[in-house]
């Protein structure tokens, strides 16, 4: 199980609880989950005006590779995609939260 918080700063300096995050199940790749889903809940933190405390969470590049045309990323896919090596450890925990989320799309391929 890996879990994470972040902190929104008040204009007072006060911190304030704004996301929480667990993953468990996937022991190798659920720190990756923790990292994608945190930064962007600190992104969208900074976006709305306000200032965080763990601003390294800003400078995560959480990028994702596209799925192939016509497709979208289930867990399924992405599981089978990590096992033929097609993704890293680190995709593949971005790719679990980013499903998670709710974020996963099919790729229109224009």
């Amino acid at each position: 199980m890996h879990n994470g918080a972040a902190f929104l700063c008040d204009a007072k300096g006060n911190q304030k609880l704004a996301c929480e995050v667990e993953f468990v199940g996937l022991p190798s790749v659920d720190k990756y989950a923790v990292e994608y889903a945190l930064s962007l809940c600190a992104k969208n933190i900074v976006k709305n005006g306000h200032s965080i405390s763990e601003t390294h969470l800003l400078e995560i590049d959480t990028s994702i590779p596209d799925p192939p045309c016509g497709e979208i990323w289930t867990h399924a896919f992405a599981k089978q995609e990590y096992k033929k090596a097609a993704l890293s450890k680190k995709q593949y925990g971005y790719l679990v939260a980013h499903i998670d989320l709710g974020l996963a799309v099919i790729n229109q391929c224009r």
